[in-house]
């Protein structure tokens, strides 16, 4: 039977997701629900349904499409009660300004499924035109969720030559990661010791300690830690000096320092979730200097 995976994005060439020029593959699902997550749409199973209230013109065409009363308007305010939707796409058709096509409509279903092989087939032009400068990435969300259909789709890339990476928080049993392991040549370890949530530091450091362990006892293997700077939650010197420990007693020499991108309320915003950084007077400048010194003087 053949394999299925999802994905939200695909990034044609990034020059921040491993070494060289780089097309990246975001795959749909996370479990860490990371207070300062990126892109919150990523973490649910199936696609949330996105709406741009900006760019909505108030026809009321979604609402006559709807079958489930997820679309109302109230004083001219349009209400979207995403609990009721079942992903079918009938509003995106009928809206004037969106399209299951493109992503940046009033409302959107960012997530496509797809077979691995019609998958590699859509992406295999463009990688060849990378093939000596660069290369594929897989993220997401948390890419090893899908480790066994993402296992087949890495194989037929690395059969065809392309080199291969992968960004993962590395809190994920090691099982997923034997499975992908022989056809990933460069890991991208995220190194988030909390997710903002009370709780959670031993387990996610022990995970952490797991995925490394297993990672680096093969030593042609390049692996590259990524820090998030995420203000409050990752920029303590307690939790650095614990991050700068564990790098140094696996090995890892590579560190990427990574702001936080203010830009993405948007798609909190899109969801009608609350952004936790949204209201804050937050100097990241400064707090990314200070991590990235850090981490450069030791």
């Amino acid at each position: 039977m053949e394999s299925s995976i999802s994905y939200f994005n695909i990034n044609w060439l990034s020059e921040n997701d491993g070494p060289g020029k780089r097309l990246v593959v975001f795959l749909q699902g996370c479990k860490l629900d990371c207070l300062w997550c990126h892109s919150p749409h990523s973490k649910p199973d199936i696609s949330p349904l996105l709406y741009f209230d900006s760019l909505c013109r108030g026809c009321g065409l979604c609402q006559e499409i709807c079958k489930n009363s997820v679309h109302s308007f109230i004083d001219k305010t349009h209400i979207v009660q995403r609990e009721k939707c079942v992903t079918c796409g009938n509003c995106i058709d009928a809206c004037p300004n969106s399209s299951a096509y493109k992503r940046s409509g009033v409302l959107v279903l960012p997530t496509i499924n797809s077979s691995v092989s019609a998958l590699f087939e859509k992406i295999k032009p463009h990688l060849e035109l990378l093939r000596d400068i660069g290369g594929i990435t897989f993220s997401g969300g948390e890419p090893l969720i899908q480790h066994k259909a993402l296992s087949v789709l890495a194989k037929k890339c690395k059969d065809s030559g392309f080199h291969t990476a992968l960004e993962t928080s590395g809190i994920v049993p090691v099982e997923y990661i034997q499975d992908i392991y022989p056809f990933i040549d460069t890991w991208l370890i995220g190194m988030r010791l909390t997710n903002g949530h009370d709780n959670n530091t031993d387990l996610f450091e022990k995970n952490t300690r797991n995925t490394l362990s297993y990672l680096t006892k093969n030593s042609c293997k390049e692996i590259i830690a990524r820090f998030p700077v995420i203000p409050r939650f990752t920029t303590s010197e307690s939790d650095l000096s614990k991050v700068y420990d564990i790098l140094v007693e696996y090995g890892i020499k590579k560190i990427e320092v990574l702001p936080l991108n203010p830009e993405t309320s948007h798609y909190y915003n899109a969801m009608d979730l609350p952004a936790y950084f949204e209201g804050n007077e937050i100097n990241t400048n400064n707090e990314f200097k200070s991590v990235f010194d850090f981490f450069n003087k030791n």
